[in-house]
Formats: C-alpha cells, sequence, structure tokens
C-alpha cells in the first residue's frame, strides 16, 4: 500500500503582518514638546510668590476691616 504524502501547506495563507503607522493631526504634539528653560522656571516661581504674598496682604487687609 502506498502511503499518503504529507501536505507541506495549509488551506488558509499566512497574513503578512504590517506595523499601523500614526499619522499625527495638525494638532499632535507628542514630538514638539518644548523644555522650559531656567528664566522662565524662575519667573514663574516670582509670580507665584509674588501672588501668594498678595493673598496674604488681602486677608489681612480683610480682617483688620472686619475687626472695626
Amino acid at each position: 500500500m502506498p502511503q499518503a504524502k504529507k501536505k507541506k501547506s495549509t488551506k488558509t495563507a499566512k497574513k503578512s503582518t504590517t506595523t499601523k503607522v500614526h499619522k499625527c493631526s495638525a494638532t499632535c504634539s507628542h514630538n514638539k514638546s518644548k523644555k522650559i528653560n531656567s528664566g522662565e522656571r524662575t519667573h514663574v516661581y516670582i509670580i507665584i510668590a509674588l501672588s501668594i504674598t498678595t493673598g496674604f496682604l488681602l486677608l489681612a487687609d480683610a480682617l483688620m476691616i472686619a475687626q472695626v
């Protein structure tokens, strides 16, 4: 009796694996990140300190008005 030959290929074809390419729109900014420099950082710290000081002064003024 002759033996049956083994199949070397399957009925379903192999699906090619492709990588998805993400195209960014005009609003996409993941590669456009800009680091803040030290001059801008100190400016932000100064503004925050002045804002906190102004808040304390406004609070003290409101307390003095309430006591009179």
